[in-house]
């Protein structure tokens, strides 16, 4: 019996070369320009790659003078349209890196600025990569030891101390980061932004109205990321209102200097916030809760003075994100999708005389505020509804007869 033969290398680099002819892989576009390797991965993408990239260069030049910043290497920049809706995320470790989905973004209950979102996107999502890649304290030592910024992984907990020697800022509470980011948006617009929305000034007015708990700093990120159903939406929200409040106590500078790490800042954020402010910060966030009851007590005082439109509930539960409601004065029903805290979304009906609520099937993949698309077919008893909201979508068809549920279509850009 023969033994078998070894392949020399070149032969085994052959075999490899032909067995992967036919085969292909997505192909990617690189557009570079100083300091930045934009990617994409279609062609369709080449009409706005240029426009992006003066944005970043725009934004990233206004912020190395403003938070005398200098990079710690290039960033990159990777364009994506996976979804319906656009969005964006980012990173400082290990590299700096800047996700941004291509969509236009989702303007219900005017959450979002109208203004070009190509830079708004660059101007928030830029100052997370300045608050996270900026050296403090001890972390340059550490870099040069490391060669660069170590990024944990969930398989070696143990990495976690090695990230915050060489990046301390990156672990902050997520209402510090969006918190600046959202307060940046708004700064680099004129004044147009989250920091000053009508969405998040309604919210707190809520609140108070109802007599309900402002989380502070510390049951924010416990309790309040445990209920919070719209994915870190209150990190937004608080982060952003407990920003504005600083400025207008202190002025925005002093804002800014908390933000902007200086070679004798504190490397923890708890620490320079007492450095820069000369408090405790869990002191101002408790003058801040203090402040905004303050403030919306007397808007809603104004708001009193005036007869507002009568209404009656249809029920007294609370629904969480709603869609567009149909009502059908013939069954005497609502219909909406329900995106509920703690449960699957649904396609629901309420009865207009007893508010009972029942589920009539599931909705996949909600859209985080308007759940889904819908139309009724009042003749036909038919309800039609979107699912896979966040990403290309599905079309079903509900009938109200039968209880059955279709697909229609599958994976298209509607509704």
């Amino acid at each position: 019996m023969r033994s078998p033969r070894r392949l020399s290398p070149l032969v085994f680099l052959c075999v490899m070369a032909l067995s992967a002819v036919g085969l292909s892989g997505q192909t990617l576009f690189s557009f570079k320009v100083p300091g930045l390797n934009l990617v994409y991965y279609s062609q369709a993408h080449e009409y706005v790659i240029q426009h992006l990239a003066r944005s970043f260069v725009n934004t990233m030049d206004y912020y190395k003078k403003f938070f005398h910043y200098t990079p710690s290497g290039k960033t990159s920049i990777f364009v994506e349209d996976f979804s319906d809706w656009g969005n964006g995320g980012a990173t400082a470790v290990p590299q700096n890196l800047v996700f941004l989905e291509l969509s236009p973004f989702d303007h219900a209950y005017d959450m979002m600025s109208g203004y070009e979102r190509m830079s708004l996107i660059m101007n928030h999502e830029l100052v997370h990569v300045v608050t996270m890649d900026k050296p403090v304290g001890s972390s340059p030592f550490f870099r040069k030891i490391f060669f660069g910024k170590v990024g944990a992984e969930k398989e070696n907990p143990l990495s976690m101390f090695y990230t915050y020697l060489t990046s301390p800022r990156m672990y902050t509470p997520r209402w510090y980061l969006e918190g600046i980011a959202v307060f940046m948006e708004t700064w680099m617009n004129g004044g147009l932004g989250r920091s000053l929305g009508a969405y998040d000034e309604m919210a707190f007015r809520t609140k108070v109205l109802e007599n309900d708990v402002i989380y502070d700093a510390l049951s924010l990120e416990s309790e309040g990321t445990a209920v919070d159903f719209q994915i870190g939406a209150l990190s937004y929200m608080y982060g952003a209102r407990f920003f504005s409040f600083l400025a207008v106590k202190y002025g925005p500078q002093k804002v800014i200097d908390w933000v902007s790490v200086e070679k004798d800042s504190k490397s923890s954020f708890t620490a320079a916030f007492r450095q820069t402010f000369g408090r405790r910060l869990v002191e101002e966030w408790a003058d801040w809760i203090k402040a905004e009851k303050e403030w919306q007590e007397e808007n809603l005082n104004i708001i009193r003075q005036y007869p507002v439109t009568e209404f009656k509930p249809l029920t007294d539960r609370q629904m969480g994100s709603v869609s567009r409601g149909f009502y059908d004065p013939d069954r005497g029903k609502v219909y909406a999708g329900v995106n509920y805290p703690g449960q699957v979304a649904s396609l629901s009906e309420i009865d207009v005389g007893t508010g009972r609520m029942k589920r009539l099937c599931d909705i996949k993949g909600a859209s985080l505020y308007s759940v889904c698309a819908l139309a009724f077919d009042k003749a036909g008893g038919r309800q039609l509804s979107s699912t896979d909201n966040n990403t290309y979508r599905d079309l079903r068809v509900y009938d109200l007869a039968s209880g059955r549920s279709d697909k229609l279509m599958m994976d298209c850009r509607i509704g």
